[in-house]
Parts: C-alpha cells; structure tokens; sequence
C-alpha cells in the first residue's frame, strides 16, 4: 500500500518523488540519485524512483498542466551492477499514467491543493476503487467515461 512519508511517496519499497523536492531527500537517497544523474546528465526527467539498490529517472508529459499524465520515457539504473535499461513509451498508444500527483511533491509546493482535490474527486466518484487496471491511459480514460465524467485539466466534469 501506498504512503506519503516525509517527502514524496513510498510504493513496495520505493521512493517516488517529483524533482523539486530532490533538495529534501536523506542523504543515501541523494547519493544513490546523484550517481544515476551524473551518469545520465542529458536525460530529462521531472520524476525520480528511489530504492536500496535502484534509481530510475521517470519523465511524465505535462506534469503540471495535465491531471494524469503520461510516462514518456525511462531510465532505471542498477547501482550493484552498474546498468541501465531504457523504455521509450512515448510512441505508445496506451502508455503508463501517473496519479495522486499531490503525494510526489514537496509540503509546499503551490499545486498541491489542486491535485488533492483532483484526486478528491475521483475518489469520491469511485475511480480508485478497483485500482488493477488503471495504470493505463486508455483504461483510466474509459474508467473516467464509465463513470459519466470527463477529465479537463485538474476538474473531473459531469458529462
């Protein structure tokens, strides 16, 4: 199950955070980060995963103007051995979307109320309920449409 610790979120063992808050991370984390950021220093990226043993550098389109953005590209870097291995989603007509934005950024960063009360919404209409398969654009788009909403920006909308 998912938590907001101290900063960013933690997922079965891993650290996502949204770049503005790197500043924040515990120094192993900030280590671990600045390994793969020297090693990659062209790669862009607005998301990093952080566990013990590996970092990937996650770019998300439109991260702050779309409410559910979707993964363009990634790179995971294994620190014990020393590779790396990239995914292009970009192409895709179905790529990996990302939710609960708010739980991914710093205390004080000034969009969290906005993604809050996004996430608020789709809550309150029953979209996290089942959440196996709703990591997809096309799934999540249909899950919005089932539920006789439309997504526009940060608002979810009655048809």
């Amino acid at each position: 199950m998912a938590q907001k610790t101290k900063i960013g979120r933690r997922v079965g063992g891993w650290l996502y955070l949204h770049r503005s808050g790197v500043d924040l991370l515990a120094p192993e984390d900030a280590d671990r980060l600045a390994q793969v950021t020297t090693k990659h220093p062209d790669t862009p990226w607005n998301l990093c995963k952080i566990a013990k043993d590996k970092v990937s550098l996650l770019h998300y389109e439109d991260f702050e103007s779309s409410g559910f953005p979707a993964l363009l590209h990634s790179i995971t870097f294994d620190l014990a051995a020393q590779t790396s291995k990239s995914i292009d989603y970009s192409k895709r007509d179905n790529p990996p979307i990302l939710h609960r934005k708010e739980l991914l950024l710093p205390d004080n960063d000034p969009n969290i109320p906005m993604y809050a009360a996004l996430t608020k919404a789709a809550e309150e209409a029953g979209l996290f309920e089942k959440p196996a398969g709703i990591g997809t654009r096309k799934a999540w788009e249909k899950r919005i449409a089932d539920a006789g909403l439309q997504l526009q920006g940060h608002k979810l909308l009655k048809k």
